[in-house]
This record gives C-alpha cells, structure tokens and sequence, in this order.
C-alpha cells in the first residue's frame, strides 16, 4: 500500500494506476476523472467488452457475493447452535 503524502502524490497515483497516462485525445471528463485519481484504466477495460460480456461478468460478480453471503448466514447459523 502506497502512503500519499504532498512529497510523492504523482508517484503514489503512477503506481496505484499502473503506469496509466492520460491519452492525448481525452475529452474534458475523462481528463478531470483522471486528474481526481480514478483509474481510467478499469474503465477502458470494461468499455472495451461488448454489453453480453459485460452482463456476464457482472453475473458472474454478483453469484460470488451471493455465495459468499450464502456462506456467511450459514455459518451464523452453526454459531447459534
């Protein structure tokens, strides 16, 4: 975990967002989402998929908090016992 102090906040955020520069073509949101500290690299990561694969990995995200969930009621159930 990178400690952001005023000394080292652009390296913090080079770090943190894996070396992810801002593209010269950005538009005005982009580049203020970018200068805020998101990493724009999730972003272009999931705009590059088509929708169906988005749904999917969305699908496939939220079945894992279900069972995790799932798991986590039953075991406050084997505690009560």
């Amino acid at each position: 975990m990178v400690r952001v102090t005023a000394a080292n906040d652009a390296e913090a955020w080079t770090q943190m967002n894996g070396e992810h520069r801002c593209p010269p073509d950005a538009g005005p949101a982009w580049r203020a989402a970018f200068a805020f500290g998101f990493d724009m690299s999730l972003v272009e990561n999931a705009l590059s998929r088509t929708p169906e694969q988005r749904l999917d990995y969305h699908q496939m995200a939220l079945n894992l908090v279900l069972e995790i969930d799932t798991a986590r009621r039953l075991s406050l159930c084997d505690a009560a016992e």
